[in-house]
C-alpha cells in the first residue's frame, strides 16, 4: 500500500504569515496535532504541531504575536505519494511524528495529502470491510 492510498486529502494547510493562535484554533477545531506550511505554490516550507505551540506557551511566549514562521519545523519530513505503507510507518516511528505531509514529486513538491496515525490504523483495519457510497467532503484548490 502507498501514501496515495492512505493519506487524507481532507486537510487544512496554513501560510507561515498565520498566527499561533489561528493555527491552534483551527488544530483544535479540526482535532489534529499538526499542520503543514505551505508557501503560495502549496510547496511544503514547514510544519507546525500542538507540541510547538505547548513549548512557546511553557516558555511564555505571546503565541498571539508570534507567526507560523516563529515556530515551525523549517526541515519537516515528507513523503510522495509512492512511498510504500512500511517505509511511512519506519519514519514514524524513528522520528516520533503524528502526521506525514505527501507531496506531489511531479508537481515541485506541491502539499496533496496528509498521513496520521489514525490513517494507518483505519485502512489495516478496515481491510476486511467494504464502504458503499461515498463521504462527501469540500476541499479547496489552491489558487481558487
Amino acid at each position: 500500500m502507498k501514501a496515495f492510498d492512505l493519506m487524507s486529502t481532507d486537510l487544512e494547510a496554513a501560510k507561515d504569515n498565520a498566527t499561533v493562535t489561528e493555527i491552534g484554533t483551527r488544530l483544535i477545531l479540526r482535532a489534529i496535532n499538526g499542520m503543514p506550511i505551505i508557501e503560495d505554490d502549496g510547496k511544503v516550507i514547514g510544519i507546525l504541531t500542538t507540541i510547538d505551540i505547548l513549548r512557546a506557551i511553557r516558555e511564555n511566549k505571546d503565541i498571539d504575536t508570534l507567526h507560523a514562521s516563529d515556530l515551525m519545523n523549517r526541515a519537516p519530513i515528507v513523503v510522495n505519494q509512492d512511498t510504500d505503507m512500511w517505509e511511512i510507518i519506519d519514519i514514524r516511528d524513528k522520528e516520533g511524528i503524528e502526521m506525514v505531509p505527501v507531496v506531489d514529486k511531479e508537481n515541485e513538491d506541491r502539499l496533496i495529502g496528509v498521513i496520521s496515525r489514525k490513517d494507518i490504523l483505519e485502512e489495516k483495519f478496515n481491510e476486511r470491510f467494504v464502504t458503499l457510497g461515498m463521504k462527501r467532503t469540500v476541499t479547496k484548490t489552491l489558487g481558487q
